[in-house]
């Protein structure tokens, strides 16, 4: 008889989710994801959420680059159009049991992505990566530890 039963979720079920966008310079989070991936022994899904309005753009090359990149990390890249990136990737990574989930850094919070993603998945790590490859990671644990440390 197996150890798991229907109920509960073996090891195998859980993944990595990195989101990229259609750019060029997002290989630095599937690199940063497959590496956080290896050290867990999960698998790696790789997300592309793009606006309905940019669906056959030119944006080929670059996505055929990332999807060249996620393959070269043994990881499968999905493509979807949507508005709302963040509910998407929500979505997606409920789907694929992420335990944590790997994105890029804007500047400024042009879109509120993160701020979105972490509403919709408060119990999912989040970990950030900026232009030079440092990775920022936003820890629920740690984030509910530091509230009730800090005075009222």
């Amino acid at each position: 008889m197996s150890k798991h039963t229907k109920h509960q979720s073996p090891a195998a079920e859980r993944s990595v989710l990195v989101c990229v966008t259609g750019q060029r310079d997002c290989d630095r989070l599937i690199r940063a994801g497959k590496t956080f991936a290896d050290e867990k022994n999960l698998p790696m899904q790789v997300l592309c959420v793009l606006p309905v309005a940019a669906a056959g753009k030119a944006l080929c090359n670059e996505l055929e680059y990332l999807r060249s990149t996620a393959r070269d990390h043994q990881a499968d890249m999905n493509i979807y159009f949507s508005d709302n990136a963040a509910e998407t990737a929500a979505e997606v990574a409920r789907a694929h049991h992420a335990v944590i989930i790997f994105t890029g850094m804007a500047a400024e919070p042009i879109n509120g992505f993160i701020d979105c993603l972490r509403r919709a998945l408060p119990r999912i790590p989040i970990a950030m990566v900026d232009k030079q490859g440092l990775i920022y990671r936003m820890d629920p644990q740690e984030m509910t530890r530091n509230r009730r440390a800090s005075p009222a």
